[in-house]
């Protein structure tokens, strides 16, 4: 279904699915919420995720600051000439159930997800080089197995520290010395960490504001964050105090005096929440995990 040449002789299926995956039936969760804060702070260089639903955009991440590795619900364009398909125009056909054309060449249109068979989108590999630049690596909610994504936290310097905030252990997260490991669901771990930089009452608004009304908004975030944001050792401290006083430990963060820069690199968003019943969203599924 998700394979360019199947979907090339019979796009049916994958738009009888599209339907139960389209942006709008799911929630951001508090980990979403999280990330946003990360950004209003000033400290996140880049978002990487593996996820397709748009809910990072949901939860007021910027869409400059994400690289959808797999693509996304995002935007949408014809599979020959390329040419770009209007969000509404997508919503509509697939809440009709028809299969849409392009109005250039009449050829197929579909989300750009990307399937089988496709390469990864360009600006993936633009930003491979951000890892090494990242002063702090957060990973979340991954099991750190496709690749070339899983490759990215190995792209860190050796000194920068890079937490895994997961039910379990994953990829080579725990083997350099200054890896730390919060083992458990991703909402009590960013709960937890945003408690020990006092945060967690923005954590909570933030997590409780309406979700962000346009999934595709590309617009660039504000020039003035990094200059203005929270400074990242404010960050890294609590990590090694949590560490520290975690059952879950297997190793310890170093504390960091002085950093030149002030930013934080995260990766692989934790699958979405349900709506609650009652609600005017669906309560059917809607992501893809990897």
């Amino acid at each position: 279904m998700f394979d360019i040449s199947y979907f090339r002789q019979n796009p049916q299926p994958f738009y009888a699915l599209a339907r139960e995956m389209f942006p709008g039936k799911y929630r951001p969760t508090v980990t979403h919420s999280f990330i946003r804060l990360l950004h209003d702070k000033g400290l996140l260089l880049k978002l990487f995720t593996q996820n397709i639903d748009c809910l990072e955009r949901r939860a007021g991440v910027p869409g400059d600051m994400i690289v959808e590795a797999h693509g996304s619900f995002a935007t949408h364009s014809c599979i020959d000439c390329k040419a770009a398909y209007l969000d509404e125009l997508m919503a509509k056909a697939i809440a009709d159930s028809v299969i849409p054309s392009c109005s250039e060449c009449q050829g197929l249109v579909k989300p750009d997800i990307v399937f089988f068979g496709e390469a990864l989108p360009a600006n993936f590999f633009a930003s491979r080089q951000l890892p090494e630049e990242a002063d702090l690596c957060i990973v979340m909610g991954t099991s750190l197995s496709v690749h070339p994504f899983a490759s990215l936290p190995g792209l860190c310097r050796e000194e920068t520290p890079r937490v895994l905030i997961n039910l379990e252990r994953a990829g080579s997260l725990g083997s350099r010395p200054d890896d730390v490991l919060i083992l458990g669901d991703c909402d009590s771990g960013v709960r937890r960490l945003a408690e020990a930089l006092g945060w967690l009452d923005e954590l909570e608004k933030c997590a409780t504001e309406p979700d962000e009304s346009s999934a595709g908004d590309d617009e660039e975030s504000p020039a003035t964050k990094l200059k203005d944001g929270v400074p990242m050792e404010l960050l890294l401290r609590p990590i090694e105090r949590l560490q520290s006083e975690s059952p879950n430990k297997t190793v310890r963060t170093r504390a960091k005096e002085t950093l030149a820069d002030e930013r934080l690199i995260l990766w692989g968003v934790r699958e979405p929440e349900k709506a609650e019943e009652g609600s005017d969203e669906e309560d059917e599924w809607g992501g893809i995990e990897d």
